[in-house]
């Protein structure tokens, strides 16, 4: 898969007046489904980035018409990107420089984790943040402090408490979603 050709900067798109949707995939065997919802999404009027963790990028690899390869997403209207663990850090980082998963958090107006598989679920509980969708995660703004509310853009895409929605979706077969572990991270998210 090609990089993404320049870095992000959130404030570049800050007045685009376009809802900015960051989808982030776990390794879950419903990442296949993935093409279909971006698709699906791709009909409104929305920016759209897509994280994808190293386990997810295993299941579009261009397997089938089902899985196809991580670059053939791109050519679907209004993905404006796809990152892996690898972009994060790309380039040395030097003092003053942007940090992937701070300019995603940024750009985004509402994440959605889909699917959130069982490890991905344990680690967000736990706060880890060792790859770069749990970065975002961990530093996601849980305080409607540090991400302003961009301008002109429909107050649904902040709860009630003016806090930018982060949306999971478990996806994981019987067994590990009916143990009792999995019903306290559930709780807890």
């Amino acid at each position: 898969m090609s990089r993404p050709s320049t870095a992000l900067r959130a404030s570049d798109h800050q007045n685009d007046g376009r809802p900015h949707l960051l989808l982030a995939c776990t390794g879950s065997v419903a990442t296949i489904k993935i093409p279909l919802i971006i698709q699906a999404l791709s009909k409104h009027d929305i920016s759209m980035r897509l994280i994808l963790s190293s386990s997810a990028s295993q299941f579009l690899q261009g397997q089938s018409a089902e899985q196809p390869s991580i670059s053939s997403l791109l050519e679907i209207p209004n993905l404006e990107a796809v990152y892996t663990d690898e972009d994060e850090w790309s380039q040395p980082w030097t003092r003053g420089a942007d940090i992937l998963h701070i300019e995603l958090r940024r750009w985004a107006d509402i994440m959605i984790i889909a699917p959130l598989s069982a490890n991905s679920m344990a680690k967000m509980v736990a706060g880890m943040a060792d790859s770069l969708v749990m970065s975002v995660v961990r530093a996601w703004d849980t305080t409607a402090i540090l991400d302003a509310r961009r301008p002109n853009l429909p107050s649904t895409l902040r709860t009630s408490t003016g806090k930018k929605p982060l949306l999971v979706a478990p996806a994981m077969n019987t067994a590990m979603w009916a143990h009792p572990v999995t019903h306290k991270q559930a709780a807890v998210l």
